[in-house]
């Protein structure tokens, strides 16, 4: 059913006309946002403060220190700084947020009060295409917000899924500060790696007029980053024994080995002599797959804008309409140069090794017969997301009002990628050696890398990919006020859409042999590499890259004006998910007496009903005719909460949450394409779309002391029970109905006795068991852990000190999940510990701001790949800096520094046995240093 339909629901006569008229209750509504504008360090944390007190759930809000400046230069940045939220990034920028351990997948974002999505690219390394449920905070100039809301614990009023938290992100509208406003900052990049000044522009201008009962804001972002990203990668790790069973040329006796091999201490249930292998040790020890060079360069340009319009008749009615723009244009071209050890090591000769003391892996060998290759690969993406939203707010007695909001959003990512492979014609002999650094191995080769007559071209990979994901949400609420009490209730509709499609050229030339015409040397495209990284000295800096423009003119075909993509409707990545939900909800906001203290309660219900329909395909095992499959689920919720405030003493105030929530499943694990079907033996692989969602219970217990003005000190412990994750299994029981439709398109004449081709010992579609590869509603898992924070300008202290001021927190939190592989691991995403610490100062003319954030470890892939049991990141430390000084009243001098410390990125893997640390990629996108200036008129 869609929306235009359940407005029917609507349809009221008297409650039709006070809809067609009304408002949504915008933070800019809530009555703790009466102020005008707050400016300043001190003045946006006392802000956050404020809301956090007097909010009836465990939020967190990050207030914009001026109109069009949040606290740092991307969102996700500034979301990293609250209790318990860690991101992960891409490009050196913020891209998703973990919270309190759960992954992005289970945070819902809204913008101006309805969900909204987003997606973006990236390196295969850090997820690639997001098809997903999470959502990509960097399509947005931060300069377009002047707050955040970081919803931990929910009420009835706030809209279901997110099981981890709920974002919500306001933009700027006229009424916020009545009157004439004129703000336009500019920046330049002072330092960097890559050596541009990357000039970041904002503008913004607003007005009211007729006794300010209309009001217009228009604010426009731009912003260049030119992102260069160097540094070492093997691919993850492996053994021959892993990759297939494989063996090394010759015998252990044939190599010089330093150290003592124990293969048992990576496999303790394999004998190699059983296996044959007695003499082939070295078999069983592990090493790099693709020890690399890697060189990540990206481009990006990204417009936002943002539009209101507020009118206000008359004081009982209050309309908005908001428009949201943002482009994002991200072109990364990437350089890799590595050893192909993967799937080789049967034609591979090792001729010295050296292994690590424990006799597990290889930190430094020779092998002989290793071909080499050079990747150059382009991925040039796009992101367009719009929203309009139309909300209002009808009162139609005193304490009595009705709010509404309409709105449509919709986030459109295309992305074409080209890799080109330069692959050596002849072997050559190899080494690497981790003696010098243990994340950048030392390598050598036994020819010029840069000898365009060595290679010749291999693959290509190309690729076309789109995400097309769309919402549309309707809401009514109605509020009614007596006092210190009042009751909620409210319908929501939304209809959520993404339609993903994976695409690959119809036909391709064959290129002629490589030359000068369509390849260079490295460092003819990128200067000074491995400076970043404080490369050691054997690590090389230059060898053979394609020239993309040429290289793509080389292999499209000579009647083509491009490459003509086809999208296959096999692929996983091609799909199509429509979600659409009604929900009822009703709470109860009352203050009361508990021996003798007030008691803030609120409380209340939310009913939910999803519907589901996922398009998948099966192809014709004859025929090769491609016919679709849908599958259907729907599924209603109950889910209550409880919040209670009992305010001990007027500066302190315990805080217990209880709630139940849940998460949709992945879209991609819903989809029913149907691949590998053995009718003989009564198999297949197919996404399964009768998941449930993840379900939870959830508790906070909270003690917060406000013991000084703009002062906190809080403690909070969370437990949350999660009834199921979705993970993979193999299940045995009877088709669905749209796997049974899905054999007979694909084997359909088998099954017919009238046909040739029919076999009466096929399985039957009906009546009979298959086992079926699919995603399923796995174990849950409990997790528990606390926050501890503290907030304190030091206002007490004599001139100039008392310009000081500290906000500090730290987060534990433990959860174990079994994700399907036997291996019972840390959730993904989690790090046990983080925390933020920042040091503040500011008086009238001169603020400044020095923030450190750390996390541990975190597993990324807890299933692994090519015999690891996990893959995981190491957590950095990051120091950012930020200081302005007020040059006059209306001219404003800025610095930010962002990773002051030039912090890595690590990642690794963790072995065959999960306790191994094995660097899979390490590399740094340098210290940036922006110097701006920002003018305002009011």
């Amino acid at each position: 059913m869609r929306i235009a339909k359940r407005l029917q629901t609507l349809s009221i006569g008297c409650v039709t006309g006070l809809v067609l008229a009304s408002p949504v209750l915008h933070a800019q509504d809530d009555p703790l946002m009466e102020e005008v504008t707050v400016t300043g360090i001190r003045g946006s944390l006392g802000r956050a403060l404020e809301l956090k007190r007097e909010s009836a759930n465990a939020v967190e809000n990050i207030v914009a220190e001026d109109i069009g400046k949040m606290p740092d230069l991307n969102l996700a940045e500034s979301l990293q700084r609250v209790p318990g939220v860690a991101i992960t990034r891409e490009g050196g920028e913020g891209r998703n947020i973990t919270v309190r351990g759960l992954g992005p997948g289970f945070t819902r974002t809204t913008l101006n009060g309805m969900e909204v999505p987003s997606s973006t690219g990236g390196l295969d390394s850090s997820g690639g295409v997001n098809r997903g449920r999470d959502f990509d905070f960097n399509v947005f100039a931060s300069e377009l917000f002047n707050r955040i809301t970081i919803n931990k614990s929910t009420t009835a009023s706030i809209e279901e899924g997110g099981l981890a938290s709920t974002v919500d992100l306001y933009t700027p509208r006229p009424f916020d500060a009545p009157g004439f406003r004129l703000v336009a900052g500019a920046q330049a990049a002072l330092d960097n790696l890559s050596g541009e000044t990357d000039p970041r522009v904002v503008a913004l201008i607003s007005n009211t007029f007729a006794d300010d009962r209309v009001g217009v804001l228009l604010s426009v972002a731009q912003s260049t980053r030119t992102v260069r990203q160097e540094g070492f990668g093997t691919v993850r790790w492996t053994s021959p024994w892993d990759n297939g069973g494989r063996s090394w040329v010759g015998e252990d006796d044939d190599v010089v080995i330093n150290g003592t091999p124990h293969p048992e201490l990576n496999y303790p249930d394999v004998d190699p002599a059983a296996e044959g292998r007695a003499d082939q040790l070295l078999d069983f020890m592990w090493h790099p797959r693709l020890p690399r060079m890697d060189s990540f360069n990206r481009d990006q340009d990204r417009l936002g804008i943002t539009a209101a319009l507020q009118f206000r008749p008359s004081d009982a009615l209050e309309l908005t309409l908001d428009y949201v723009k943002s482009e994002l244009e991200a072109d990364v071209i990437s350089y890799n140069y590595f050893a192909q050890f993967r799937n080789s090591q049967n034609n591979i000769q090792p001729i010295e090794v050296t292994l690590d003391p424990s006799g597990r892996y290889i930190t430094a060998g020779t092998f002989d017969n290793v071909f080499p290759r050079s990747e150059s690969r382009g991925q040039f993406g796009t992101t367009d997301f719009q929203q309009i939203a139309f909300s209002g707010r009808y009162t139609f007695a005193e304490g009595a009002y009705l709010d509404l909001l309409i709105g449509q959003a919709e986030s459109d990512h295309h992305e074409q990628q080209y890799r080109f492979n330069l692959t050596a014609v002849n072997p050559h002999r190899f080494s690497y050696s981790f003696a010098a650094n243990p994340n950048i191995a030392e390598m050598s080769y036994d020819f010029d890398l840069t000898d365009y007559t060595e290679y010749t071209f291999t693959g290509p990979v190309l690729r076309d990919e789109r995400v097309l994901r769309e919402n549309q949400t309707v809401k009514l609420d109605l509020t009614l006020e007596e006092g210190p009490s009042s009751l909620k209730t409210g319908l929501a509709f939304n209809d959520r859409s993404v339609d993903s499609a994976f695409g690959t050229p119809a036909a391709v030339d064959t290129p002629p042999a490589p030359d000068a015409t369509l390849t260079n040397a490295f460092s003819e495209v990128i200067d000074d590499f491995g400076e970043g990284i404080d490369a050691p000295a054997g690590f090389p800096r230059d060898w053979l890259v394609a020239d993309f423009d040429a290289t793509i003119e080389a292999y499209r075909p000579d009647t083509a004006a491009g490459f003509d993509f086809q999208v296959d409707p096999l692929n996983g990545n091609t799909f199509y998910v429509e979600e659409e939900t009604a929900a009822w909800y009703a709470q109860v906001d009352s203050e009361t007496e508990l021996l003798g203290r007030p008691l803030r309660v609120n409380a209340g219900v939310r009913v939910v009903r999803t519907e589901t329909t996922a398009r998948g395909a099966v192809e014709d095992s004859d025929t090769g005719e491609i016919t679709p499959v849908v599958g259907k689920n729907d599924y209603t919720d109950v889910l209550p909460s409880t919040n209670l405030v009992w305010v001990l003493q007027d500066d302190l105030q315990l805080r217990l949450n209880l709630a139940r929530n849940m998460t949709r499943p992945g879209l991609a694990s819903l989809v029913p394409t149907v691949t590998d079907i053995t009718p003989l033996a009564g198999t297949l692989s197919a996404g399964n779309p009768r998941l449930d969602p993840i379900r939870a219970n959830s508790a906070d217990l909270g003690i917060e002391w406000y013991f000084a003005e703009d002062a906190l000190l809080a403690l909070t412990y969370f437990h949350k029970d999660i009834e199921s994750f979705i993970t993979s299994d193999s299940v045995t029981g009877p088709l669905s109905p749209e796997l049974q439709q899905a054999v007979l398109a694909a084997d359909g004449d088998r099954y017919d006795p009238s046909s040739p081709t029919y076999d009466p010992n096929l399985v039957p579609v009906t009546g009979a068991d298959w086992t079926v590869s699919t995603s399923v509603n796995g174990e849950g898992a409990t997790l528990d852990g606390w926050e501890l924070a503290y907030q304190h300008p030091f206002s007490f202290l004599p001139k100039p000190w008392d310009g000081f001021g500290i906000v500090a927190n730290y987060t534990h939190v433990e959860s174990m999940a079994n994700y399907g592989n036997g291996v019972r691991s840390p959730l993904e995403g989690l790090s046990e510990n983080s925390y933020n610490f920042t040091l503040y100062y500011e008086n009238d003319r001169f603020g400044a701001r020095a923030s450190v954030n750390s996390r541990d470890d975190y597993i990324t892939d807890a299933t692994g790949d090519n015999g690891n049991a996990q893959h995981a990141t190491t957590g950095p430390t990051r120091i950012d800096l930020s200081a302005y000084w007020n040059v006059t009243e209306a001219l404003k001098l800025t610095l930010e520094v962002i990773n002051l410390d030039n912090e890595p990125e690590r990642l690794y893997t963790t072995g065959p046995r999960g306790d191994l640390n094995l660097v899979r990629e390490y590399n740094t996108t340098g210290r940036e240093v922006y110097l701006g200036l920002r003018w305002s008129l009011d």
